[in-house]
């Protein structure tokens, strides 16, 4: 085998022969130099400290394993080199077979070695940014003839996308603007950020969401790069929700139209009505003060019929203008205290608390903004139906109170609210007639039974509503009923009427 001492020691790329305890068994002229110092000096130190301490557990592994399958192994690491900081450089390691040693061939990097790599690293960044994106990517050449994608399009092969003109790809409306989209990139060397139509060779036309930009050689535009994106749903969503909300908009239109409507009738049927009862109460009185005597048995009961049917009628009239003035009546809120709204009620109520021989307890009712009113009526309407569903042979119990609505009710933009309890211990309600309650003339006993014309509860709920507030109602057949309203202990501010 021929001796390569000589060459060797007379090569001018730095030579280091390391022995199998990582030790330095032997450099030549050239990597002396390099490590600052002299044969003698060097030989029996140890390689590691010629390294830079972040790269030395790296480099010591490379040497272990230095010529493993008759292949060099290569290294980038930093070396401290004379006179100077620690410089990066390349060694190139194989195993001399015959002496159990590593040599180790040096070559430091440049400045542009370290630029040709920081070039090569971005490159290769760029390639994993460019295969991975989940938009679609395509760069052109000089001429506008695609040369590369991340991704071909659904429908598409590679063969039919590179080496083909870009614009054969937008449709025939989008071939011109998107012409003129090209020239103005290659011209200006400015992003342009668009909306476009692409069509399929299998006639399929769909929407994409684009950025052009240049790809720029120096002062010299040499392509451009699309990045795109299907927005075909996107879009399609975005028009049904359009038309959506078109119909929804119309839909509230005809509905507050369809609602003034029928407000106005019931406003003006109801007083229309008022003159022709009035004469019918007029003239039975008149009948019976006059010729009740003469009319016999039979005809003072078909009197008492008339008379107790218009007294249905003007009771009807009565609720259905206080149905339709509350959905008319403009709000005009404010501070009202509800405790003495309630003691009124109550007084007004005395005579049917004394006939029922019942007990009503008022707990600490709020301050709220609110219609004085209304809150009377919403208040009335659920105590006389307390007093007037009970149960025969028990003491009528209602209890009036109040308590903060817990802020796990509420959600986060919700104002304070408050729970207000109307209880009594009546003939309650069953679970099924639960919504029904709140109907306009829903009554679930017969006239006989209990009077009433089917308006109250629906006047309590829509006076609720339109203090943005709710009712419900929990109730055990046989056992009683509780009525619970919850309303904002204040209105916004474009509602308040001082």
């Amino acid at each position: 085998m021929p001796d390569y001492s000589a060459l060797f020691a007379l090569a001018h790329e730095p030579f280091i022969c390391v022995d199998s305890e990582g030790r330095i068994a032997a450099v030549n002229q050239a990597a002396a130099q390099l490590l600052e110092g002299t044969s003698a000096e060097l030989v029996g130190q140890s390689f590691s400290d010629q390294v830079h301490p972040e790269d030395r557990e790296r480099v010591a592994t490379g040497l272990r394993t230095a010529g493993e399958g008759g292949t060099a192994q290569e290294l980038t690491c930093r070396l401290r080199c004379a006179g100077i900081s620690p410089r990066p450089a390349v060694l190139r390691c194989g195993r001399d077979g015959s002496h159990d040693l590593v040599v180790v061939a040096v070559r430091e990097l440049t400045d542009l070695d370290e630029l040709r790599h920081q070039r090569d690293d971005a490159r290769r960044r760029l390639a994993a940014v460019f295969e991975t994106m989940h938009d679609i990517v395509f760069t052109t050449d000089e001429h506008g003839i695609l040369n590369g994608v991340n991704r071909v399009p659904p429908g598409l092969t590679l063969q039919q996308t590179l080496g083909t003109p870009m614009l054969a790809f937008a449709a025939p409306e989008e071939q011109e603007p998107m012409r003129a989209r090209y020239d103005a990139v290659r011209e200006t060397g400015k992003l342009i950020t668009y909306e476009t139509v692409a069509l399929y060779p299998d006639g399929r036309k769909e929407n994409y969401a684009s950025r052009l930009g240049p790809i720029m050689d120096g002062d010299r535009s040499i392509g451009v790069v699309l990045i795109t994106r299907n927005v075909t749903q996107e879009r399609l969503a975005e028009e049904a929700k359009r038309y959506a909300e078109q119909q929804l908009r119309d839909y509230m239109q005809q509905l507050e139209r369809s609602n003034r409507e029928l407000e106005r009738f019931a406003s003006v049927a109801s007083h229309d009505l008022q003159e022709p009862l009035r004469k019918i109460q007029a003239f039975s009185d008149r009948l019976r003060d006059k010729y009740e005597p003469e009319l016999g048995e039979t005809g003072r009961d078909y009197l008492e019929r008339i008379r107790s049917a218009a007294k249905r009628m003007q009771d009807l009239i009565n609720d259905l203008l206080m149905f339709s003035r509350i959905s008319a009546k403009e709000q005009a809120y404010t501070r009202v205290n509800l405790g003495k709204i309630a003691k009124s009620v109550l007084s007004d109520l005395e005579v049917r608390i004394e006939e029922n021989e019942a007990e009503v307890k008022l707990g600490e009712l709020p301050t709220v903004d609110a219609d004085p009113v209304h809150m009377r009526q919403l208040l009335q309407n659920l105590i006389g139906n307390a007093l007037k569903f009970t149960r025969p042979d028990v003491r009528p119990v209602v209890e009036v109170t109040s308590e903060p609505l817990p802020d796990a009710e509420r959600g986060p933009d919700d104002p304070e609210m408050v729970q207000i309890h109307v209880k009594d211990n009546g003939i309650g309600i069953e679970p099924r007639h639960h919504d029904r309650i709140f109907s306009i003339f829903e009554r679930l006993h017969g006239r006989g039974k209990y009077e009433g014309t089917g308006v109250g509860l629906a006047v309590c709920r829509k006076i609720v509503e339109q203090h943005r507030g709710s009712i419900k109602v929990a109730s055990v057949p046989g056992e009683g009923t509780t009525f619970t309203i919850v309303l904002p202990l204040r209105q916004p501010e474009r509602s308040q009427r001082t």
